[in-house]
């Protein structure tokens, strides 16, 4: 009698699916509310089986990536997986070296200024930098993820990134857009192509309210691609246009300084 066991491959496929499942749960997690996720909003969210979920949850929530709070029954990030994401930023030193030059630029411009990278289809906040003003605009946090497109961040990396992967971009994330109160499609696409043809983050009429409006600029790798980006946000009318070019060539500028300290920090260790 022979005893029917699994291939290598089989095994191997296996694993792939569990951690790809993973990864498309984690990351929806991520995308949610800083209060957690439920689980009919993972099953909706994922399009994934709900005994799938609730066994990767089990699985993950095991090793500390993930935790269920016991009184809304949300699911939220582990500080396990935290700890891993502290120790990636070690070994990426952007933010360390941004920190004092964008403290400044919030300082000069007397503004809030964010700091941001892409992950896939999204853009995470890891930096913000407060002025003394007693007005702030802006409400983002540190952490703070969205779809790549709707920030002034967002705008100045997709100036600098080539023309058929931002629209690759836009019409993945399309659905996700509509859903947020007030987008207009219109106007943001007006502004997509206005960061196009200037070369920096122009983040103006894409939300119904019309009450704020920002600008970014990208951090460039030695090839010229963005690797991240920086932006304000402003009350629109609120600074003439000449003040809108200060701002935006100083957030450049900063850019420009960020980008060669990185890549000076990256020859370096390499050296």
């Amino acid at each position: 009698m022979k005893v029917k066991t699994k291939s290598v491959s089989g095994l191997d496929s296996q694993a792939a699916g569990s951690l790809n499942r993973s990864s498309i749960l984690i990351n929806s997690i991520a995308r949610g509310s800083r209060q957690g996720s439920l689980l009919t909003e993972l099953v909706s969210r994922t399009g994934l089986p709900r005994p799938t979920i609730h066994r990767i949850l089990d699985m993950l929530i095991d090793i500390g990536w993930i935790i269920r709070d016991e009184h809304s029954s949300r699911f939220k990030l582990g500080s396990d997986l935290a700890a891993i994401g502290y120790t990636a930023i070690t070994h990426n030193p952007l933010e360390r070296i941004a920190s004092l030059q964008l403290s400044k630029l919030a300082e000069a411009l007397n503004q809030t200024i964010y700091l941001s990278v892409r992950s896939g289809l999204d853009m995470v906040c890891i930096g913000r930098y407060e002025s003394q003003a007693q007005i702030i605009v802006g409400r983002g946090w540190v952490g703070m993820r969205g779809p790549l497109g709707m920030s002034p961040s967002c705008m100045g990396m997709f100036s600098k990134m080539p023309h058929d992967e931002v629209q690759e971009i836009i019409n993945a994330n399309i659905a996700r857009y509509h859903r947020i109160k007030g987008f207009d499609e219109l106007g943001f696409r007006r502004s997509v192509e206005e960061s196009k043809k200037r070369g920096y983050g122009v983040y103006d009429n894409i939300l119904l309210d019309r009450t704020t409006s920002g600008l970014g600029a990208a951090i460039l790798d030695s090839s010229g691609y963005p690797i991240a980006s920086i932006g304000t946000t402003y009350i629109t009318n609120w600074l003439s246009e000449d003040q809108k070019q200060n701002c935006s060539q100083k957030l450049i500028d900063v850019s420009l300084e960020i980008a060669l300290e990185v890549l000076c920090f990256g020859n370096d260790h390499a050296s």
